[in-house]
């Protein structure tokens, strides 16, 4: 199958440059003859590996309508390779993965041009990088991006480079492109990734590097540490004020220790958990008394932590 490809001139003044290149994959476009890819707008280029990014439509056949691609075309060896690279991860190991979380492929092309060596992969369009910091996307993206990129992994390859530039947003939900730097991989991740739980303290609580650098970045668990004395300690101390108390400088009295360790892991679960907050603090049956007086209630006695009913309403153990 032959893909004619017209790409728009780098220069207003400039031609159109045209290519024709040769599919080697007998699965893409299957049932097709000669294609033809028209760009219409160059969305990227990099100098280093010469390889560009252009919008524009393929036409399949003259009875259909033609279809929003992108093509990525790179010239000379090493610019190949890379695309070769890429086209291999699409239609292999990710090939399930097509239309879900990253775009579909539809096919891949080689040739001999003016350039030199020269291949390109043709994907539907799906959108445009995403504008917002990682840690500010809106939630439901977010959860799109941790399936996206769990089931990225599951089938045994890391990314490498998870900029906004290479997440795009298609309609609302997360599209993950660019994988010419992504390698093989056998991922690690030895825990299931919980939003809104405490967050690993280290790479090794979740066993894959990848995953645990990007996903704190994307900002979807509640710390792995609690303040206390002005020092952070982990948040299984948090578990038990009594627990949390033993951290106290020396100079402190028992019941100082306790009463301020009340109080953080009250802020603690009022500002990481609010919507538990409320059914968390009517769990108790009934008020603590003031450490200060015997006599009196008060807000903080009133919310005395209590470590069962924190794990049981919270699922932060």
């Amino acid at each position: 199958m032959a893909l004619a490809l017209s790409l728009p001139p780098l220069y207003p003044s400039g031609t159109p440059e045209t290519y024709t290149l040769h599919n080697i994959d007998t699965n893409a476009c299957s049932g097709q003859s000669d294609i033809s890819f028209h760009g219409l707008k160059r969305l990227n280029g990099g100098a280093r590996y010469r390889i560009d990014v252009h919008r524009g439509q393929l036409t399949l056949s003259s009875d259909k309508p033609p279809l929003d691609v992108v093509c990525k075309i790179g010239c000379g060896t090493i610019a190949k390779g890379r695309i070769f690279h890429e086209a291999s991860l699409y239609t292999g190991k990710l090939s399930h993965l097509q239309g879900e979380c990253i775009p579909h492929c539809h096919g891949y092309f080689v040739g001999d041009t003016g350039e030199g060596p020269t291949a390109c992969i043709l994907l539907t369009y799906c959108g445009e990088p995403i504008q917002d910091m990682l840690m500010h996307l809106p939630p439901a993206f977010k959860t799109g991006l941790v399936n996206a990129l769990v089931g990225i992994h599951d089938a045994g390859v890391k990314h490498l480079d998870l900029s906004r530039g290479n997440i795009l947003d298609y309609h609302g939900g997360p599209m993950i492109i660019d994988f010419e730097d992504a390698l093989e991989h056998e991922c690690g991740r030895h825990v299931p990734i919980e939003e809104g739980a405490p967050g690993p303290s280290k790479t090794s609580e979740i066993g894959c590097r990848e995953l645990y650098q990007f996903f704190m970045k994307l900002n979807i668990w509640t710390p792995a540490f609690i303040r206390y004395t002005g020092r952070s300690f982990p948040i299984k101390f948090a578990f038990d004020a009594r627990t949390l108390a033993k951290m106290a400088p020396s100079h402190w009295s028992h019941e100082e220790a306790l009463q301020e360790a009340n109080r953080v892991i009250v802020e603690h679960v009022k500002t990481y958990y609010p919507e538990h907050y409320d059914k968390w603090r009517a769990s108790f049956s009934e008020p603590i008394i003031s450490y200060r007086s015997s006599s009196s209630v008060d807000q903080s006695s009133t919310d005395r932590y209590h470590a069962d009913h924190t794990r049981f309403h919270l699922n932060i153990s």
